[in-house]
């Protein structure tokens, strides 16, 4: 061998292909779906998933059930129960999924057993939704399935049996569905994306009102990046073009829910929940307090109150706020990948402006959005904005996975591997 060919340096060694099996979505379904059965095994043994301390079990079954009964005898849906309060409107004040599709459910199978396979489809959906949302915008296969199962598994989404919230499930497993209907729409220039965004925006609203709300400033934000800073070389007629096209479909998705919006402003100023709080106090209430932040990061750490652990400063607390160690771990990652700047800018700024949101007054911020933004002095719990943050958190998540995975960052892979032995370690100790 020549000293020449001793001295010439080595071709670099190709890129590791990312891993992806044969049918990437049907095993990011069964990822989805063998996760949820796992929480759900109280189900598959005839039980129900909601809690007796819930709100399905105190209102939501004796409405369901009231509301499937008269339904059957009427031949339409009650207009008005006399059983409550000495009489109250039933459709206006908008005693559950009545128009949901799950509603459904409830002629073909008992109450209960609907309510249980809501929360079981649902769960199945927010993950799988996000990994179609992350596959969209390029993350690997294991990325995008790990941020679906990091949202599906979030503490405050994996809570909502524990109080009933099954309409705050529905609309939460919507986000990501908006989200990837308007990259399809206004990234991708593809038509599918606009009735996709109709109906995710219909179905959020009629899952619940105030998660419509946080979702549809999340959408706006985003619609914003993808046209400015994902579109080529559009110009600006055409950008504008699209984006008024995905305003119209937003609309359309308002009037499909407008069956169930208009009874309910109507009803609004006689509801006794209005009466209930006043001013900023009572909309600030049941906010995420400064003692709950480290719950974001250590699992139960201000406890929870049907066991008698709770003491935080809230009335009671029947959720998690949990994000998980590793998951937070590859967000911290994903969030300092450069390839993605702009991306991860622009849905960090979402990320920080929802928890903003979710403090209440803890910050000084919320006496601003208060301030400025319509309907928010009508509302109250800006706790409920926490799911946008562990969805931001899932996405960075997965952006970490596809970082930690590039095997020719390896300063980046060093990172992961410490980053991971330092999760290793707390959970050994019992910290998640």
């Amino acid at each position: 061998m020549s000293d020449r060919a001793l001295m010439t340096p080595a071709a670099p060694a190709p890129p590791a292909v990312p891993f992806e099996p044969t049918h990437p979505g049907l095993w990011a379904t069964a990822a989805f779906t063998l996760w949820t059965v796992l929480l759900s095994l109280p189900m598959l043994r005839g039980m129900w998933l909601a809690s007796s301390w819930s709100d399905q079990f105190i209102s939501g079954v004796p409405f369901h059930t009231w509301g499937t009964e008269w339904y059957k005898r009427l031949g339409h849906l009650p207009l008005w129960d006399p059983e409550v309060f000495g009489g109250l409107p039933f459709v206006a004040a908008g005693h559950g999924d009545m128009f949901y599709p799950t509603w459904l459910l409830r002629f073909i199978v008992p109450v209960t057993t609907a309510g249980n396979l809501s929360f079981f489809v649902h769960y199945i959906l927010a993950g799988l939704f996000t990994y179609l949302l992350l596959r969209r915008l390029g993350v690997g296969w294991i990325g995008s399935v790990i941020g679906g199962l990091a949202y599906e598994l979030s503490g405050l989404i994996a809570s909502y049996p524990s109080p009933g919230h099954d309409g705050k499930l529905f609309a939460s497993a919507m986000l990501p569905l908006m989200l990837l209907a308007l990259v399809l729409a206004l990234r991708d220039r593809r038509w599918v994306g606009y009735p996709l965004l109709g109906v995710a925006t219909a179905l959020t609203l009629l899952g619940h009102f105030q998660l419509a709300y946080y979702s549809l400033i999340v959408a706006g934000l985003f619609a914003l990046y993808l046209s400015f800073e994902e579109t080529g070389d559009s110009r600006g007629g055409e950008r504008a073009l699209r984006l008024g096209m995905a305003l119209a479909a937003v609309l359309i998705g308002f009037g499909v829910a407008a069956i169930q919006i208009l009874p309910f402003f109507e009803y609004i100023p006689y509801s006794p929940r209005a009466q209930g709080f006043h001013g900023f106090e009572g909309s600030t209430s049941y906010a995420i307090p400064w003692s709950h932040v480290p719950e974001f990061f250590i699992k139960n750490f201000v406890g929870w109150t049907p066991n008698g652990t709770y003491w935080g400063a809230n009335p009671i607390k029947l959720h998690s706020e949990y994000l998980g160690l590793p998951v937070v771990a590859l967000a911290v990652l994903g969030a300092t990948a450069r390839e993605r700047r702009r991306l991860v800018l622009w849905i960090g700024g979402i990320g920080l402006l929802f928890l903003l949101i979710s403090l209440g007054a803890a910050t000084p911020f919320y006496t601003l959005w208060w301030a400025l933004m319509p309907l928010v002095k009508k509302t109250r719990a800006p706790g409920m904005a926490f799911f946008v943050v562990a969805f931001v958190t899932a996405l960075f998540a997965a952006l970490g996975v596809d970082r930690a995975l590039a095997t020719r960052n390896r300063r980046g892979m060093t990172v992961a591997l410490i980053v991971g032995a330092v999760v290793t370690l707390l959970g050994i100790t019992g910290a998640f």
